[in-house]
């Protein structure tokens, strides 16, 4: 597997195209390639912006709650996790300490969009391999996380992006933008 696609999008990710991201398409098991969008977190609206986007929540005691974006196969019903800011990306893995109670009670709810293809662009301009010796590992060499995991190196570049950026598209071609994160 290429090591630019995160663990948790193994088999899932499809027309890869690398240059200083990953560039992906995400289809189903069963090769669907139209899915709902289900999503916990904000919704960024402003006139200065061409659609709505999905953020991060900041709760009422201004505590960071992170959004956390499904695809889910209309062909199959299969449910695909795009993306959790609570586990995916470098401040997930390793700057972000959540309230493991807040992140648990997440509930997604339905963007609103028809049934669309999903496209998913991540960001990788953290040189992981020049800076190895900066993280901590414990006696079977796997990285300590700030949530108290860890993880094998291969998951930590695979899966600590440092941006994501999720498009749809509809039947007729139209690309919208629906989460664009700044991860570290």
């Amino acid at each position: 597997m290429n090591e630019r696609v995160p663990t948790y999008l193994a088999n899932r990710v499809f027309n890869a195209a690398e240059d200083d991201c990953l560039n992906a398409q995400i289809k189903s098991a069963a090769g669907g390639e139209y899915f709902e969008i289900y999503y916990f977190g904000d919704i960024l609206r402003s006139k200065d912006l061409p659609n709505d986007y999905i953020v991060d929540l900041y709760d009422d005691d201004d505590e960071l709650v992170p959004c956390k974006l499904v695809a889910k196969c209309v062909k199959s019903g299969e449910e695909i996790l795009l993306f959790d800011g609570a586990a995916h990306g470098y401040n997930a893995m390793f700057c972000d300490e959540l309230d493991a109670k807040k992140v648990a009670k997440r509930e997604l709810a339905k963007f609103d969009l028809p049934p669309c293809k999903v496209y998913i662009e991540l960001g990788y301009s953290i040189d992981y391999d020049d800076e190895i010796d900066e993280y901590d590992r414990d006696e079977q060499g796997r990285v300590l996380l700030i949530n108290g995991r860890t993880a094998s190196w291969e998951e930590v570049k695979a899966n600590g992006f440092d941006y994501i950026a999720v498009t749809c598209e509809d039947e007729v071609g139209k690309r919208t933008e629906i989460l664009s994160l700044e991860l570290a």
